[in-house]
């Protein structure tokens, strides 16, 4: 866990007035433009010292430290590599840095946003202890073809692979903590052919998936319960299970996946948005046994045939937009 603060949020907030609060082990605090106690550790800037004296007197650096732009960009080279102290990669750090190549973070807890933003020569990166990444950390990466998330990882940000035209491979470690895949994580990945997610999320969000047109298959969590809208549009999906618990289908989750054949609907599902399988030009089939309390427009293409209860308002909704019917 990351505690990040701000001085006016320092002052704001009471528990921490008088500039000390508890100590916890599974927090790592990044501060700017403040110092305090926390526990035994003394905090200033954006560096964290350890076994630090009161405020006010001396103390020494045992270093907890963020790697910021200036001192970044003087290490970088084809291979790069933090030292033991640094445990957080600044914002912007190696931003449009077109020497780095191969990345290791052996103790980096964080990298923050935009950290390595457009290093398109950029190919491997390994994060081992990795706990926290912020947004478009690694955007227009696009020579990174493989990303491995550790256990660790309890925190995501928007599009932070955003662009990586040539990854071709994204593996969770399917014990990680978060609940969600944020908006725009791998959109624009065109080569990505096999994702692992962790099991435990229950929303992927906004063009998560946008235009992934070498993603043929993908194992949606069991636990899902919303697929944001546009999530999957125009990927390269042939086959498509959707999981007991899901509830919520956005606006064109599916749009222009032209390779999908055949969908079910599982009966959990209580919204569907308006054209979530529509220019699904192959789409034979969309199975809909129950009645959803809401089904947008346009829903899929009239070459597609809805399947579906004789009587059901699912019936009448597919009359209504001149869509095949067949009974189940």
């Amino acid at each position: 866990m990351f505690l990040g603060l701000r001085e006016h949020e320092m002052r704001s907030n009471p528990c921490i007035i008088g500039g000390k609060i508890p100590f916890d082990p599974n927090i790592i605090i990044i501060v700017m433009q403040s110092t305090f106690m926390y526990g035994d550790v003394c905090v200033s800037g954006q560096v964290c010292f350890e076994r630090g004296r009161e405020l006010g007197k001396e103390w020494m650096v045992m270093g907890y430290q963020v790697l910021k732009r200036q001192e970044a960009i003087a290490q970088a080279a084809e291979t790069f590599q933090t030292d033991g102290n640094i445990r957080v990669m600044g914002p912007g750090a190696l931003r449009n840095n077109i020497r780095v190549k191969h990345v290791t973070l052996p103790d980096v807890y964080s990298v923050e946003m935009q950290a390595f933003y457009n290093c398109t020569s950029l190919r491997s990166v390994s994060f081992p202890k990795l706990r926290s990444v912020k947004r478009e950390a690694f955007s227009g990466c696009s020579h990174l073809k493989e990303v491995v998330l550790p256990r660790s990882v309890n925190h995501v940000e928007k599009a932070v692979f955003c662009d990586c035209r040539r990854m071709e491979q994204a593996l969770f470690d399917k014990r990680v903590s978060c609940r969600e895949l944020p908006d725009e994580f791998f959109s624009g990945c065109r080569g990505l052919r096999r994702v692992a997610l962790p099991s435990g999320v229950v929303v992927i969000g906004r063009r998560a998936f946008y235009k992934c047109e070498s993603l043929e298959r993908i194992k949606l969590p069991d636990g899902l319960r919303k697929i944001g809208i546009e999530a999957f549009y125009q990927c390269g999906l042939t086959s498509l299970k959707l999981p007991e618990h899901l509830e919520i289908i956005s606006d064109s989750a599916f749009l222009k996946c032209k390779r999908l054949e055949y969908v079910k609907v599982p009966p959990s599902v209580n919204v569907i948005g308006k054209w979530a399988f529509h220019g699904c030009t192959r789409l034979q089939v969309l199975e809909i046994g129950h009645d959803p309390q809401e089904v947008g427009e346009w829903l899929t293409n009239k070459n597609c045939i809805i399947r579906c209860h004789k009587g059901s308002r699912m019936e009448a909704y597919a009359r209504t937009y001149g869509i095949q019917v067949e009974y189940l």
